[in-house]
């Protein structure tokens, strides 16, 4: 049975019972590794667990050659921080190497293989890179050597060497162990981090400072436990026979070349096919996950520890706000369990499919970046003195640089909300002056005596800064989201600003560079 440690997603963990006082705290990467631990009366076992990354999501998404070795891609999610990254590359030695530090009884019957065989392309192959694991069944096992050892916290009996272990396995996948807040991963220099750090507290509407801080952490509760649920066999099982069709039953690169022959279409239809069988898979598992877990999330959210929004969740209240959250929290480690692992196989397709409208767009794109805002037929009066940096940055890394859907969905909805607001910002020393002058008659399209945008003078805005977000293969990353987006999101905000997104596409597409 898994129980998730909601309280107080900031206080650290202690295996069996508590932290003791005075408990030793280990430090990593370091030569000769102390462990100390001390036994209660009883004979039980305590161990500190503090420093101990509780919730960390592992994908092995790539294998290549690199002089002759076959070379790891591995992607990684630490959810107590909120941060993904990609680990250092490593080599199978690499993986000999961890297993031989971690070696204990709680790990014995963790799977690895030992026997010592690469990846070889075949002759005349110039595609030495691997997005599917069939072509090199060691990777499986090494993935699930690394997750077990990250669930060795919650899965395994309480053994004298967890910390010991995990902390060697975060080394292994570039961090470091912190003593402080959670969120204050430190990262090795290595590391290629995959994230949006462009995020503002702005963003939630009618919430003080201390509400947005408790969403943020009521949130990383109810993900915490989506992802221990993710540990059952049963849904471990069904995900990973859903992978595993969808990694068998994918094109190969000659297929999706005889594909194209055919027409563009044969290879857009195809890839729109899988996609969408992926589509199937994360709405029922989110369907099923909230239907039979609504219970246990409720009383995750009643926590005294988020008492800060009991306004928002009470039973006079409305109910959606519960409902959004817990969506969220599912929807994210849904797409951590399902579509991370079927990333490269997906993206293939889709860069193939969409690679024509792609070259085009990108041509297109360069060309714009230099051409300033008027070009865009935007309001002089609309304009900003900074382009709209902070739009742009929302949108190159919140779209560009993220990698689930439902975190790129969310960036766009947060740029267009940065637009009003910096725009709000930017005007309201004009508007003030104008007001200073005595005149205070308000106009239509006004908001509180300020001015607003309307949805005629926010598309070109918007056109403007997604040109200048530099974001690769748009074409193919609409159909992405459009296809992705949970059928409750597009009716509401999000499908809104997803369809303001897709035509500022089309209209970047048909835009004649000879124009000016």
């Amino acid at each position: 049975c898994l129980k998730a440690d909601f309280p107080s997603s900031r206080s650290g963990g202690m295996g069996k019972v508590g932290q003791r006082k005075g408990a030793s705290l280990l430090s990593y990467p370091a030569q000769g590794l102390h462990h100390s631990r001390s036994f209660a009366p009883e004979g039980d076992i305590y161990i500190n667990l503090e420093a101990v990354r509780k919730c960390v999501c592992i994908r092995i998404v790539n294998t290549f050659l690199d002089g002759g070795q076959t070379a790891y891609t591995i992607w990684v999610s630490d959810l107590e921080s909120g941060r993904e990254w990609y680990a250092p590359v490593r080599y199978f030695q690499d993986f000999l190497d961890l297993r031989d530090v971690t070696n204990c009884e709680a790990t014995a019957d963790l799977p690895f293989p030992f026997k010592r065989w690469g990846v070889l392309p075949s002759i005349g192959s110039r595609d030495v890179s691997s997005p599917w694991k069939s072509k090199d069944p060691r990777c499986n096992q090494l993935e699930q050597f690394l997750r077990g050892l990250s669930a060795m916290v919650y899965r395994g009996p309480l053994h004298p060497k967890i910390a010991e272990v995990a902390f060697h396995l975060q080394s292994f996948l570039g961090c470091d162990a912190c003593y402080e807040a959670e969120e204050n991963l430190a990262l090795h220099h290595q590391v290629a981090v995959s994230e949006a750090s462009y995020w503002r507290k702005e963003f939630l509407e009618g919430h003080n400072e201390a509400q947005t801080e408790t969403r943020l952490h009521l949130k990383q509760a109810l993900q915490r436990y989506v992802y221990r649920i993710f540990l059952l066999p049963v849904l471990e099982q069904l995900t990973s026979r859903f992978i595993e069709e969808v990694q068998k039953q994918a094109p190969s690169i000659e297929e999706m070349k005889t594909l194209e022959k055919k027409g563009r279409t044969s290879l857009k239809d195809a890839a729109l096919q899988n996609l969408e069988k992926l589509q199937g898979f994360l709405d029922q598992l989110q369907d099923l996950l909230l239907e039979g877990c609504e219970e246990d999330m409720r009383s995750i959210s009643d926590h005294s520890d988020f008492s800060t929004l009991k306004n928002f969740m009470t039973p006079g209240a409305d109910n959606s706000y519960r409902a959004t959250l817990y969506m969220e929290a599912i929807r994210e480690q849904v797409e951590i369990e399902a579509y991370v692992p079927l990333r490269s196989v997906m993206s293939r397709q889709l860069v193939n499919g969409w690679r024509h409208d792609d070259m085009e767009m990108q041509f297109k794109m360069q060309e714009l970046q230099k051409r300033p805002q008027s070009y865009f037929k935007i309001n002089p009066k609309h304009q900003s003195p900074t382009d709209w940096c902070s739009v742009s940055k929302i949108l190159r890394e919140g779209v560009g640089h993220s990698t689930l859907p439902c975190v790129k969905l969310r960036a766009i909805v947060d740029a267009a909300k940065e637009i009003s607001r910096l725009y709000i910002e930017e005007h309201s020393q004009s508007q003030s002056q104008h007001e200073s002058s005595g005149n205070h008659d308000k106009k239509p399209g006004t908001h509180d005596g300020r001015e607003v945008l309307g949805a005629d003078d926010f598309l070109p805005i918007f056109i403007f800064c997604i040109v200048r977000a530099e974001i690769e293969r748009p074409s193919a990353l609409c159909v992405l989201l459009q296809t992705l987006c949970h059928p409750s999101k597009r009716n509401g905000e999000t499908g809104y600003f997803l369809a303001s997104f897709e035509a500022a596409i089309e209209h970047i597409r048909e835009i004649d560079l000879k124009e000016y």
